[in-house]
């Protein structure tokens, strides 16, 4: 809501630019589930607003971080599938049912708990298995996961709907580790359906799998995340592709002075003014998130013009060079 005393430093979101993100994403999938991954309000853009638009694009799945993400999408109306991708945590599997949210199973351990909450209830958990292939986080270890399967099989109260894993160099940086990794999960699951587990959902890629030239295997499901906001996470490969970043930083002038020559600006003195030049303070600093460490390296759009952050980025505060004439 916009009051005549709101502040004017905001993000504005483009949902058009949202929507079209998607829709490459659901193009690059070749016909694969697609699950919107929303994790960390939509990557700053707002959760319940962006995941509701994913849903309403047709988006499969949802993927969060955290159990409370998930109650949050839930109170909101969306009926959309939901996997919780961040470690389970025993006390919370009685909100995971309550909310029909699919929690992450990792270990022989974390099943059998997730197992006997769902028989008290008489009832069946939707479960993901999360197989470590080389992340080095969450996850049953490759070369063990037949522990992991084994118990799986003899649990009647565990509904499992997919085997995952996280690629760590899918990006482009190492291409020879990604593709052992998915070496390590075609292993996996062909593992797992020897148990009898079979599920419909395989899934490994994200952005960096899922844009060319990207490493995928085996796969029913794709998890993009970063390119839905706009974002390669190959940088070399931004311009070649058709995404448009979502996300405008925009706040206005509050203060501009013209300093003699020699005038020193921001903390510890880091710039000096050269002279014949407005010095502008805009109402935004690190409290809100903009790096500090764009002082002296970081440029804003003013008026159309391309001009300098000069001095250290301030919590609430940063000044830029305006140029000679106002």
């Amino acid at each position: 809501m916009k009051t005549e005393s709101s502040r004017p430093t905001r993000a504005e979101i483009s949902l058009s630019a949202l929507r079209h993100n998607f829709a490459v994403a659901r193009e690059l999938a070749a016909g694969a589930a697609v699950m919107a991954v929303v994790k960390a309000e939509a990557y700053g853009h707002g959760l319940t607003r962006a995941s509701q638009l994913f849903a309403d694009c047709g988006a499969d799945y949802l993927g969060v971080s955290f159990l409370e993400e998930g109650v949050i999408l839930r109170q909101a109306g969306i009926k959309t599938p939901i996997l919780v991708m961040g470690g389970l945590v025993d006390e919370q599997i009685e909100r995971y049912i309550d909310y029909n949210l699919e929690p992450t199973v990792s270990s022989v351990w974390k099943a059998r708990h997730v197992n006997a909450a769902a028989e008290k209830r008489g009832i069946k958990a939707a479960v993901q298995l999360k197989i470590d292939t080389g992340m080095g986080r969450v996850g049953q270890q490759w070369s063990s996961s037949d522990r992991l399967f084994s118990e799986i099989a003899g649990l009647k109260n565990i509904d499992v709907r997919g085997v995952y894993t996280h690629l760590a160099t899918a990006d482009g940086e190492n291409p020879e580790f990604a593709a052992t990794q998915l070496t390590r999960f075609a292993e996996v699951v062909k593992q797992a359906r020897s148990f009898g587990i079979d599920p419909p959902h395989i899934h490994s890629v994200g952005s960096g799998g899922l844009i060319p030239p990207g490493t995928r295997g085996e796969h029913t499901m794709v998890r993009p995340g970063l390119m839905l906001y706009g974002y390669s996470p190959n940088p070399d490969l931004q311009e070649s592709l058709d995404l448009r970043p979502a996300m405008t930083l925009k706040t206005r002038v509050v203060y501009v002075k013209y300093p003699p020559a020699g005038t020193t600006v921001g903390y510890g003195a880091t710039w000096r003014s050269p002279g014949k030049r407005w010095i502008a303070t805009l109402p935004i600093g690190y409290g809100d998130g903009y790096p500090r460490r764009l002082g002296n390296r970081g440029w804003v759009m003013l008026r159309g013009r391309r001009c300098p952050v000069v001095g250290r980025v301030s919590m609430d505060q940063i000044t830029v060079d305006a140029g000679p004439e106002a």
